[in-house]
């Protein structure tokens, strides 16, 4: 696998991008993968860094990058909330059609938790597929998207609030996150293209149900759904085993082979 890094401009910022591609000759397929709360491209043990190893070993290549303020990305926290996740995505999303290494109309989307709400509401993008892994994807109802620990009458009082994350690290969070939890769309009922629903069914961070839920309600036909039993919310990826992610990974390929 060769991986490439990068940063583009996404107007008065930019968003820091890892490229990684298969070791034979271009131009491949594709998958944007899109972080989940308060993490980064690198974080939730490596998830992603795992997921771009396996794809690449297939011939898909992939692109993961940080959203605002998180990781390497500069661009202030006050701005952290789903719309400007929602546009650094599409932004990545553009400059991967224009990459001449990446077959323009074969290009899908993944998201981890919070970044499998942002894949949702990125239906509209003309992307080959979609896939969550324990995704937030429940879009109509954001009240139940309330990350624990979440103190929301704190930010309200003295307009930020100090979030402990799940790895050990304290980070301020500001109204715009909480306000840009009401948003929502109808477009994902719309997207003819495949979906594949990953769930960890000892996922105790954000109830399975939100995507079991999703997949029975939703009277989708081009919707799968993939359990992983014994498998958290990272896959148990921050355990350091990777046993259950790669069950997962091995899953999601043979599906992306056929849809991707």
């Amino acid at each position: 696998m060769l991986e490439k890094r990068i940063f583009i401009s996404c107007d008065d910022h930019d968003i820091p991008m890892v490229l990684a591609y298969p070791d034979n000759k271009g131009p491949f397929p594709c998958m944007l993968l899109l972080h989940g709360f308060m993490s980064y491209k690198e974080g939730d043990g490596y998830l992603f860094r795992k997921t771009a190893e396996k794809f690449a070993e297939v011939g898909i290549a992939s692109a993961r990058i940080d959203f605002c303020s998180m990781g390497e990305n500069r661009y202030s926290r006050v701005h952290y909330g789903t719309e400007i996740c929602i546009k650094e995505a599409k932004t990545a999303f553009e400059y991967l059609q224009s990459n001449e290494n990446i077959l323009s109309d074969h290009i899908g989307i993944l998201g981890h938790s919070m970044g499998g709400r942002i894949t949702f509401l990125s239906s509209t993008l003309p992307s080959k597929c979609l896939v969550t892994f324990n995704g937030a994807v429940n879009v109509e109802k954001p009240s139940q998207l309330m990350m624990k620990g979440l103190d929301q009458k704190e930010i309200e009082k003295q307009g930020y609030a100090i979030y402990q994350t799940s790895d050990g690290r304290s980070e301020l969070l500001f109204p715009k996150f909480v306000e840009d939890l009401q948003i929502h769309s109808d477009a994902i009922y719309k997207y003819k293209n495949p979906i594949l629903i990953c769930v960890g069914a000892n996922d105790p961070t954000l109830n399975p149900h939100v995507s079991y839920d999703f997949v029975e309600k939703c009277q989708m036909q081009n919707v799968d759904m993939l359990v992983i039993d014994e498998a958290n919310h990272t896959f148990n990826a921050k355990t350091g085993d990777y046993t259950k992610v790669y069950e997962l990974l091995e899953k999601v390929v043979l599906w992306l082979k056929e849809y991707l």
